[in-house]
């Protein structure tokens, strides 16, 4: 932790000294070794604040410049200032390993700034000594000030938070998103949790996993943070709410088959067509609750309103007679059908905050409600003759599985936005109705109760016919928008 922070201090004395390039050598183009040669002629003349603007700006220009480093620990050490001296001497060394006296200087300094003989940092109220260098807008000066507070009363939430908007102002938003985040998780606060998630949503996913594993750390709780898709650490949870449409294949290739084979091998083979059989574009509205794990797993479970409403086709028998000995036969189905969607499933993320995309898996079973009418025609099609008994409600349970691709754009705190597309799979059968099962007869393709009666007192699904339980099959593309919520 002490390393961590003598870094600290090197850098924030570094970024802020470096900002301020030396006007009269920025106009002559000086080089690295120039700005020290200028540097050192100030420092000679004891003018050590200029001195330092001089060797910062030798070593932005020639990191590995060992001598510029040296000589800003000395600006730093002649103004008093040790542990901000102590910061460049021990880049000096690292730079020289084998000058053992400038080893053996760093080494006994260290142990005045161990024994709290800092100098300039050796304040009696370092938090008012940081707070007043930061009204004065001396951001990087104040960093080491607000750091000797955390040390002395590390639960006080004021020096974590004066250092986070220090950092901010000195250009490290890195850093600002760490102290304003340990800074609200010692006392919560509306304004600094905000603070802390805008700063962190700007990082990328690595800087901001940084910040999560370094609040742990502090804290020694994970931080759940605040994007709208996507958390460095801990679970969050929240809900998607989806509007789209699903292009359902309602052609009921069940009847269609067994239609079509009408009489197959006699003389009325062919004699039964079928009309008005559709595909339909149904709205899907779905709610769907769920947890994020980590910041690339999910797991959900959604609930949806499916009105697939109204299905109709007419078949016309041409092989026999109507009640009135008229030809054909006609009939007309209806089925009115709402399906309640449940799943339960998954999604893996991929993405940053900004913009989050995802593959999503889910299955359950759905309660399906058909209102079933089927009635005899004249042949014209145009006269009812009545109903057939078999008309009536019908329930059933269907398997649904969903497999669904989209991405999410960040509209702020916790609110993101974005298209979809998926395939659902919901195939139904065994209808029931009062302990009778919806059939469908494998001769003409006639839907209802065998045997049943009809307007004329006979059925054309006679009980004596070989017939199966009736299947329908909802499956389709769907396609929309999701809005997600989380916390």
């Amino acid at each position: 932790m002490r390393g961590w922070k003598m870094g600290g201090l090197f850098l924030a004395s570094l970024a802020v000294l470096a900002l301020t390039t030396p006007p009269s050598a920025k106009a002559q183009g000086a080089s690295a070794d120039q700005y020290y040669a200028y540097g050192l002629q100030l420092y000679n003349a004891q003018n050590y604040n200029q001195a330092l603007q001089y060797f910062n700006y030798s070593i932005k220009l020639n990191p590995g410049n060992a001598t510029a480093y040296q000589a800003a620990g000395n600006c730093y050490y002649a103004m008093g200032n040790k542990p901000y001296a102590l910061a460049y001497y021990q880049r000096a060394s690292a730079l020289q390993p084998n000058n053992t006296q400038l080893a053996q200087f760093v080494q006994g300094l260290q142990a005045q700034v161990n024994a709290g003989a800092g100098g300039g940092m050796a304040a009696a109220n370092p938090l008012s000594q940081g707070y007043a260098l930061f009204q004065q807008r001396q951001y990087a000066a104040s960093i080491p000030y607000f750091q000797q507070a955390i040390q002395q009363n590390p639960n006080d939430y004021r020096p974590y938070y004066y250092a986070g908007y220090a950092y901010y102002m000195n250009q490290d938003p890195k850093d600002a998103a760490l102290y304003f985040a340990i800074a609200n998780a010692k006392q919560p606060n509306a304004s600094i949790q905000a603070y802390a998630e805008r700063i962190k949503a700007s990082l990328s996913p690595e800087d901001q996993q940084w910040v999560d594993d370094q609040v742990a750390k502090y804290t020694g709780t994970a931080m759940a943070g605040g994007g709208a898709a996507g958390k460095g650490g801990g679970s969050s949870f929240g809900f998607h709410l989806l509007g789209g449409m699903e292009y359902i294949f309602a052609d009921p290739s069940q009847i269609k088959q067994y239609v079509a084979s009408a009489y197959s091998g006699t003389s009325n083979q062919g004699s039964v067509s079928l009309s008005g059989v559709t595909p339909n574009m149904v709205a899907l509205p779905e709610l769907e609750p769920f947890i994020q794990l980590s910041p690339n797993f999910e797991i959900n479970l959604a609930i949806g309103y499916f009105p697939v409403g109204s299905l109709s086709y007419t078949t016309l028998d041409y092989s026999g007679t109507n009640p009135n000995g008229e030809n054909p036969d006609v009939w007309k189905y209806t089925f009115n059908t709402t399906i309640v969607t449940t799943d339960l499933g998954f999604k893996l993320l991929f993405g940053d905050s900004k913009v989050k995309g995802y593959l999503g898996l889910a299955g359950g079973i759905s309660p399906i409600s058909v209102s079933f009418t089927k009635e005899e025609y004249d042949p014209t099609g145009t006269s009812p003759l009545g109903q057939d008994a078999s008309s009536g409600n019908y329930s059933a349970l269907a398997f649904n599985g969903q497999a669904i691709l989209g991405v999410d754009f960040s509209l702020g705190k916790g609110i993101a936005l974005g298209p979809y597309i998926g395939y659902r799979y919901l195939d139904a059968s065994n209808f029931q109705n009062s302990g009778n099962t919806l059939q469908i007869d494998t001769n003409t393709g006639a839907v209802g109760i065998p045997g049943s009666a009809t307007p004329s007192g006979s059925s054309n699904t006679p009980a004596s016919d070989p017939y199966k339980p009736l299947n329908l099959d909802f499956s389709g593309l769907e396609g929309g928008l999701n809005l997600t919520f989380s916390f």
